[in-house]
């Protein structure tokens, strides 16, 4: 089967939880498969000559601002997809707004088939915007959207329920090596949705080391607060995705304090694969990847007495709970199982559209 798969940004220009999965899994396709897999993205003078197993298309895009980066994106995306319809079965949108309304404009204007992703902040941020609600409610109501948790399902199905929605988490490697650190970590953006604020008002009474891996518009802000509150607090910045494994090596609990707007983190099932257990907030469909009290901890948002507790109950029992973490994500939520699940989506689809 031929599948095109559209995603906004991508690696090595943009590394957040989207872009990184969109990477692997259409390695892992391409590998496992007999698939053959077609990337579009957005094009980044500095990463046009970026080499990959399958095809990437760097879409022509103009980065005046964010907005005029993103519709000219999305033209030029749908301008490629109509002219290059005939050479694919599928059309994968990894996000439902705004890539999943260009699969709907394929469909409808050449009928490509199509499905969407919900990820986390493409639903949960977006759907409060009049008109990006209903660009999501139309592909909601047309095709079948994926979403990384049943905690989501239920969270679109309660606004839009005649959606027709299918659960799919995220697909992890699992490493040979296990963590064996001694640090509290942290991966990802430094934005304020993210909470790391939270983090450090939480361990600034307590004998932790804090890793924080990640950059973002708070780090200033964060690096600051960490000096007045005199926490350990380690921030290392960005790392490519093949290096993350080595920093949360070093870790003894993975922390994930968000505050809104998560689907299902990479991070967290990445430190779950590594045998870190986890103390997560209970946002989006973050506590479905956690089974309380074997695997780790969901607390309140903005609960920084409960996140505190939390990561005191961990280290109590660090051992056995990374363990199984371990266990779980290899049972659930090992590649294998995903592209065995998404060969079904693919057939799915393309014969619903036949």
């Amino acid at each position: 089967m031929r599948v095109a798969i559209l995603v906004k940004e991508f690696p090595p220009d943009v590394i957040g939880g989207t872009e990184t999965q969109t990477k692997r899994l259409a390695e892992v396709v391409q590998q496992q498969t007999d698939h053959e897999v077609t990337v579009f993205t957005k094009s980044y003078t500095e990463s046009d000559t970026f080499e990959t197993e399958y095809e990437l298309v760097r879409v022509p895009t103009w980065h005046a601002s964010p907005v005029i980066s993103t519709l000219t994106f999305l033209l030029g995306s749908l301008i490629l997809l109509l002219w290059r319809h005939q050479e694919f079965d599928v059309l994968q949108s990894m996000m439902v707004y705004p890539t999943g309304f260009i699969g709907y404009l394929c469909s409808v204007l050449v009928g490509l088939p199509y499905f969407a992703w919900i990820r986390g902040g493409d639903y949960y941020f977006m759907k409060q915007h009049r008109i990006k609600r209903r660009l999501i409610s139309t592909v909601l109501a047309d095709t079948l959207v994926l979403v990384q948790t049943d905690r989501v399902r239920d969270d679109v199905l309660s606004e839009f329920p005649e959606a027709n929605i299918r659960v799919l988490g995220n697909g992890v490697d699992i490493p040979d090596v296990t963590a064996d650190g001694d640090k509290v970590v942290f991966v990802g953006r430094l934005e304020e949705q993210k909470g790391v604020h939270v983090l450090l008002n939480s361990v600034a009474d307590l004998n932790e080391q804090l890793l924080i891996v990640g950059d973002g518009s708070e780090r200033d802000a964060l690096e600051k607060q960490a000096v007045e509150q005199d926490v350990d607090a380690e921030f290392v910045g960005e790392v490519p995705p093949s290096a993350v494994t080595e920093q949360l090596q070093d870790g003894k609990i993975f922390v994930l304090p968000s505050v809104r707007g998560e689907g299902l983190p990479n991070a967290v099932l990445e430190a779950m694969a590594v045998g870190l257990p986890v103390v997560v907030t209970d946002t989006g469909g973050v506590a479905d990847s956690v089974q309380a009290g074997e695997t780790g901890y969901v607390v309140n948002t903005e609960d920084e007495t409960q996140l505190r507790e939390g990561i005191k109950a961990v280290n109590n029992n660090k051992t056995e709970m990374g363990e199984e973490a371990r266990k779980y994500i290899k049972k659930n939520y090992c590649w294998e199982k995903i592209v065995s699940e998404l060969n079904k989506i693919y057939s799915r689809t393309t014969d619903t559209e036949s």
